[in-house]
């Protein structure tokens, strides 16, 4: 069997067994707390499930969520407030994100929405949890967006790193989303085409082209196509084309074309064909950009499709058995923790 082979079995096995981890907490991970958003007069459609309200420059107003425990043990919950960002699967994300402001984002939302650190809701009891709303003192138009993220405290299913080495987080968390609005009429969307080069996804080569959402309004029904060619010739060497992706206002994501597998970067110049469509708007670019060899060399050195980058596969091949031993020894020691509480429940 060839090393390539081995990897995707082992792969495979180590999915596996991430599997039966993951799966056996669900039961205990559901939510242990409802979440039900109080919308105020002015919000704008009362048959949305999140806060779309209707404000005015410099208005104060204090928001209230109600969260409820049915259980009969205290639930600690951070509440986090986030900016809405695009990820380069374009899909808007509302909850918290390491992703920078984008520049053209002029009001961040973090900064206009203030809720509590932290909230203990007691054994079957309902907590209303405030948020503030300070509006900027400028009018303004388009959409102010985020998200209220409400994530649960749990030390007590902690794993012991001391022990096994490792943790797994499989927490979930409530998103309640945040719109505020001014003027109720549409923004055009703009859209602007930044930088273009080679990089990585999931350790495979891939050409990435910056799309960046200039206005405070969504791109809904986003299609894509993209075009690789080498300066000054017409064949088509990559293309990739998506649809039903998103962007938030004011953010932007890299859009990835991925090479054939187990192709290399090749130095040299090269020319992007993009289009990008969303209902009736529509835009079209054409960049040359330039693949150096240094880029090449270290990218295709840590392609992990790539045939003579054996190294790369037998440090993959490696971590990957490692990390089915570790998982193992993890499996045991819980299951004997979880025997030993067990014995002395029953003694």
């Amino acid at each position: 069997m060839s090393l390539r082979k081995n990897i995707l079995v082992m792969t495979t096995l180590v999915m596996m067994v991430l599997q039966l981890i993951l799966i056996l907490p669900v039961s205990a991970s559901e939510f242990n707390f409802a979440v039900v958003p109080q919308k105020p007069g002015n919000q704008i459609d009362l048959k949305k499930g999140y806060f779309d309200l209707k404000m005015t420059p410099g208005q104060e107003q204090q928001l209230s969520v109600a969260l409820t425990n049915s259980t009969n043990k205290a639930v600690s919950i951070h509440p986090k407030i986030a900016m809405t960002t695009t990820n380069d699967s374009g899909v808007v994300d509302y909850s918290p994100s390491k992703k920078k402001a984008d520049e053209t984002l002029k009001y961040n939302i973090e900064d206009i929405v203030t809720t509590e650190k932290k909230v203990i809701i007691e054994a079957d009891s309902t907590y209303v949890l405030k948020l503030m709303v300070k509006m900027p003192k400028e009018s303004f138009k388009g959409s102010i967006t985020g998200g209220l993220s409400l994530q649960e405290d749990e030390p007590e299913k902690k794993v012991d790193t001391q022990t096994s080495g490792m943790a797994i987080d499989n927490r979930y968390a409530y998103v309640v989303g945040l719109s505020l609005r001014e003027d109720l009429k549409p923004v055009k969307p703009e859209l602007k085409l930044n930088k273009v080069g080679p990089a990585q996804r999931n350790f495979r080569n891939v050409i990435t082209a910056n799309l960046q959402n200039t206005e405070a309004t969504y791109v809904n029904q986003l299609k894509v196509d993209a075009k690789i060619m080498r300066k000054n010739d017409t064949e088509v060497l990559y293309e990739s084309k998506k649809d039903m992706m998103q962007m938030a206002p004011n953010t932007n994501f890299n859009y990835p074309i991925a090479l054939g597998t187990g192709e290399k970067l090749k130095p040299g110049k090269y020319t992007l064909d993009i289009s990008a469509a969303s209902y009736k708007n529509k835009w079209h670019w054409k960049e040359d950009f330039t693949i150096t060899d240094d880029e090449a060399s270290a990218l295709n050195a840590k392609d992990v499709t790539i045939e003579d980058n054996n190294i790369w596969l037998y440090i993959i091949s490696g971590l990957v058995l490692l990390l089915i031993v570790l998982l193992i020894i993890w499996l045991i020691v819980v299951k004997k923790k979880k025997n030993r509480a067990e014995e002395n429940e029953n003694d």
